[in-house]
């Protein structure tokens, strides 16, 4: 087997016999085509089998860095074998122009650590969640499943839903949420169902505005029911 770049160093940082539960790493990286575009990665424990896993591809929310979506998903990625990937937005938030910077972070990413597109999942919190509807619509081959979590449908995409890639979906939300009201991810979770988008919906009774940690497991449950080799 030859290793990858990023395998690589793990293998020679660490005796190859490790146990699943012991912690991964964390890589700060820079783009290599542009460095002013940077992300983090989590490289699990599992990655030193050499065996390809799956990638958790997740956005923060506004004024939002790496370190959120690391810190959502680590424990969970650690325990079930799966990268997890966090760009930063260029500027404050995601919705707000163009990220052309994404795309090739993933493509990097992918090449570093052998996890095709049926294997990643997009995700994100608040604006990062909305951002990926825009960026799962605008770039269907290139993810498995999207999974929102307090976030909006955008009102660019809710006029075109008949024509929208037919992307699984799981969208979770909280009832107690003061940002984006929850009457209007209901409509919108109705709106996609009607469009025959594959949705599945997880409303918490008294969430607020972000990131679940009780949620983590069930989106990967949902996930890994989709994910084919």
């Amino acid at each position: 087997m030859i290793a990858t770049p990023i395998l690589l160093i793990l293998l020679v940082a660490a005796p190859a016999a490790l146990a699943a539960d012991q912690p991964g790493e964390v890589l700060q990286k820079k783009l290599t085509s542009d460095p002013n575009s940077r992300y983090a990665l989590f490289v699990p424990p599992q990655a030193r089998s050499g065996q390809p896993l799956p990638l958790i591809m997740a956005l923060h929310g506004s004024h939002g860095d790496t370190d959120g979506p690391i810190r959502w998903w680590r424990g969970i990625a650690t325990e079930r074998g799966c990268f997890v990937c966090a760009p930063k937005s260029h500027g404050p938030t995601w919705p707000n122009g163009d990220q052309p910077h994404l795309m090739p972070i993933l493509a990097e990413v992918q090449k570093d650590c052998h996890t095709g597109p049926k294997r990643v999942l997009l995700t994100g919190v608040s604006d990062g969640g909305t951002y990926c509807y825009i960026l799962g619509f605008a770039n269907p081959t290139a993810f498995r499943a999207l999974a929102p979590v307090s976030a909006a449908l955008p009102r660019t995409c809710c006029s075109k839903l008949l024509m929208m890639p037919k992307l699984p979906i799981c969208v979770v939300h909280g009832a107690k949420d003061k940002i984006f009201p929850v009457a209007g991810t209901r409509e919108a979770v109705a709106a996609m169902k009607d469009a025959h988008l594959a949705i599945h919906y997880i409303e918490t009774p008294d969430g607020k505005h972000g990131w679940f940690p009780d949620k983590a497991a069930e989106i990967l449950d949902w996930f890994e029911k989709l994910r084919t080799p």
